[in-house]
């Protein structure tokens, strides 16, 4: 009997194992949700019920058929640190010259004419006399000048006209031992200059002072008793000049300058003058 019952227990055992088994893997199946297939996303709802963006429509390319040229580059200005008066240059100047001459230390001699069968080759009396021993002369000036690192070199011409009176010339003198009128009918000269120099330029505006020295050539004619005689003259004279160049443009100066006379017929000189600049 005891052996009975413990195989029906078992046996019940075993029956309700097998018939609760599969009632719960069924259940399980229906619980749990399908896997997704490998590499599948979900859509995201906010991306699903967005609109996606709207481009801007395109516009074709117009090509014009004559392209414009491009704008030229803008004109080089020199800085104004730098300044037009300043570096090296070439100058040309012309001017008006004032000032006054002495000619009484200057060895005349006699070059032609009909007073030479009088003695008049050997006149030297009118010489240290008015017009010769102050003559004020007025006239033009021509400068051409190198200018290298402050230094300056100088080539240049003038052409001073004596200014006087005639008859204020007129006296009487002794030729040969016979007293004769002479007058003084016309006296010229010109200048041949070289100049040495140094300059200093700020912006607009040098300061300049040279050492002149110049070949002078004065010719002169005189009437002894109605009968005409030459003279002619070369000397050579030094003289030192200061001044200033202001310019209106890169290439276009005015220039106003003095000097004095160191040796030779020159006692003063005054210069106003306009000039062109080339860098």
């Amino acid at each position: 009997m005891r052996r009975f019952s413990t195989f029906a227990l078992s046996f019940a055992t075993f029956a309700l194992v097998g018939l609760a088994a599969p009632a719960l893997a069924l259940a399980q199946a229906e619980s749990s949700p399908e896997p997704l297939p490998p590499g599948e996303k979900k859509a995201d709802p906010m991306e699903v019920a967005a609109p996606p963006p709207s481009l801007p429509p395109q516009q074709p390319l117009q090509v014009p058929e004559h392209p414009a040229p491009p704008p030229p580059p803008p004109p080089y200005e020199e800085p104004e640190s730098d300044g037009w008066a300043n570096g090296d240059h070439f100058e040309f100047t012309m001017g008006f010259l004032a000032g006054q001459r002495s000619y009484s230390k200057t060895s005349f001699k006699f070059e032609e004419g009909a007073a030479e069968g009088i003695g008049g080759g050997g006149l030297v009396a009118p010489f240290v006399m008015p017009p010769f021993d102050n003559a004020t002369v007025l006239g033009l000036r021509y400068d051409l000048r190198l200018v290298m690192s402050h230094i300056r070199m100088t080539v240049g011409f003038d052409v001073p006209f004596p200014t006087y009176k005639v008859s204020d010339s007129t006296a009487l003198y002794d030729v040969s031992g016979t007293q004769r009128k002479v007058t003084v009918q016309s006296l010229s000269a010109k200048e041949l200059r070289f100049g040495i120099g140094g300059e200093y330029a700020w912006t607009k505006v040098a300061l300049f002072a040279d050492l002149l020295g110049g070949v002078h050539w004065v010719d002169t004619e005189l009437a002894i008793d109605g009968y005409k005689a030459d003279y002619g003259a070369v000397s050579f004279a030094f003289s030192a000049r200061a001044g200033a160049r202001a310019h209106v443009r890169k290439w276009f100066f005015a220039q106003a300058a003095g000097e004095v006379g160191i040796i030779g017929d020159i006692r003063w000189n005054a210069e106003l003058s306009v000039g062109f600049f080339l860098k």
